[in-house]
C-alpha cells in the first residue's frame, strides 16, 4: 500500500458531510441522482476497466461494467437497469448481479459482479482525503453536481472473463457526485486521470467548456502531497471520427508549480446517451507519462451528439 498522501494546507473546505458517500435522497421527482464510478487502467495488459452506477431519489438505478482493450469492441460490456427500495444504501447495495459495499468512511469500497461473461472482485482503499472540485479556483459548476468526490487509491481483487484472469494489485481511481446534472449546458469536457505505479505522480484533471467559458478542476500529487490545479494548457489530437488519440497537458497548480503530462490511447469505448439532450462519452485507456515518469491513465471526452455528428461529416468532406 501507498503511504497516506497529505492534502496541501491551502485546500479550501470541500464541503463533505460525514455520510456523503452514502445515498442522497432529494425530493425533486427523481431529477437528482448519485453517480458512482470506479476504474483501473492496465497498460501492461492493454486493458481498461470501469464500473459506473447511478441511483435517483426515486430508486431508479443503472450501471455499466466495461472491460476494453485494443479491439474495436469491448471484451465485456454489461448494462443493467432496475429499481431498488428506499431502504437500500451504498453500504449494502444490490442491483442485478452487482453488489456494492461503500460505507460512510470516505475511503473504501468493494464492488463484486458475476455473470456468464465476467466475474469481478474490486476492492478500493483511498490514500488521500476525498477531493472536491470546489477546492479549485474555478469551483464546481452548479449544472454538474451539488458536490463531487474524487479519490485515488489502491485496488485489489481480480477480473475473470473468457477463460482469462487478471489479478488486481495497483493504483485506481473513484469518484462520487450527487445532485442534478443538466446535460444541455456543457459544450465539451475532457476528464483525465493518470497515475505512476508508485504514486509519486498522480493527476486528476477535468477541463470543461459551458456557456462559452472554460473551467478546470482537479489535483496533482507530487511525492506525497496533493495540490489543487489552477490552470491547464492542453492540446489533444483526434482521429477523423473524433475519437481522442492523444493529449499533451501542461498544468499549473495553485502554488505556481507545474506538471507535464502526455497520454496516448491504446483502447477506446463509446458510450452514447440518447434522449432530448443526446450526448456521446468516449473513454480512452492510455499509456501516459507524468513529468517523464511512466504512468497509466484514462482520457474521457464528452460531446453533444449533434456537434459530434457535424464534425465527423465535416472531416469526411474536407480530406
Amino acid at each position: 500500500m501507498i503511504d497516506w498522501i497529505k492534502n496541501a494546507p491551502e485546500i479550501t473546505d470541500p464541503g463533505y458531510q460525514p455520510k456523503d458517500d452514502l445515498r442522497h435522497r432529494a425530493a425533486d421527482g427523481g431529477r437528482a441522482r448519485d453517480s458512482l464510478f470506479w476504474q483501473v487502467i492496465m497498460p501492461d495488459h492493454e486493458l481498461g476497466f470501469q464500473c459506473y452506477l447511478y441511483l435517483t431519489g426515486t430508486g431508479k438505478a443503472g450501471f455499466n461494467l466495461i472491460l476494453w482493450g485494443t479491439e474495436r469492441k469491448p471484451y465485456v460490456l454489461e448494462l443493467v437497469q432496475g429499481d431498488v427500495p428506499d431502504t437500500m444504501d451504498f453500504d449494502d447495495f444490490r442491483l442485478g448481479d452487482l453488489r456494492v459495499r461503500q460505507p460512510a468512511d470516505q475511503k473504501t469500497a468493494r464492488i463484486a459482479f458475476e455473470s456468464d461473461k465476467v466475474k469481478l472482485d474490486y476492492s478500493f482503499e483511498g490514500f488521500h482525503a476525498p477531493f472536491s472540485y470546489r477546492s479549485n479556483p474555478d469551483g464546481l459548476p452548479s449544472w454538474f453536481a451539488d458536490n463531487r468526490l474524487e479519490q485515488s487509491g489502491w485496488v485489489k481483487g481480480y477480473i475473470e472473463w473468457d477463460g482469462k484472469r487478471i489479478e488486481l494489485d495497483r493504483i485506481g481511481h473513484r469518484d462520487h457526485s450527487w445532485g442534478v446534472r443538466h446535460w444541455q449546458v456543457p459544450q465539451h469536457w475532457k476528464w483525465l486521470v493518470a497515475y505512476a505505479p508508485d504514486a509519486s505522480r498522480i493527476v486528476n484533471a477535468w477541463i470543461w467548456m459551458a456557456k462559452g467559458e472554460w473551467g478546470v478542476g482537479g489535483y496533482v500529487v507530487r511525492d506525497g502531497e496533493l495540490v489543487p490545479i489552477a490552470s491547464v494548457d492542453q492540446k489533444a489530437a483526434f482521429d477523423d471520427d473524433m475519437t481522442q488519440r492523444s493529449i499533451d497537458v501542461q498544468i499549473t497548480d495553485i502554488r505556481g508549480g507545474t506538471c507535464s503530462m502526455q497520454m496516448e490511447r491504446f483502447g477506446l469505448v463509446k458510450l452514447p446517451t440518447g434522449g432530448r439532450h443526446a450526448t456521446m462519452i468516449m473513454e480512452a485507456a492510455c499509456r501516459a507519462k507524468i513529468d517523464g515518469r511512466d504512468a497509466a491513465g484514462q482520457f474521457e471526452c464528452q460531446w453533444p451528439q449533434s456537434y459530434l455528428d457535424a464534425m465527423i461529416e465535416l472531416n469526411k468532406t474536407s480530406r
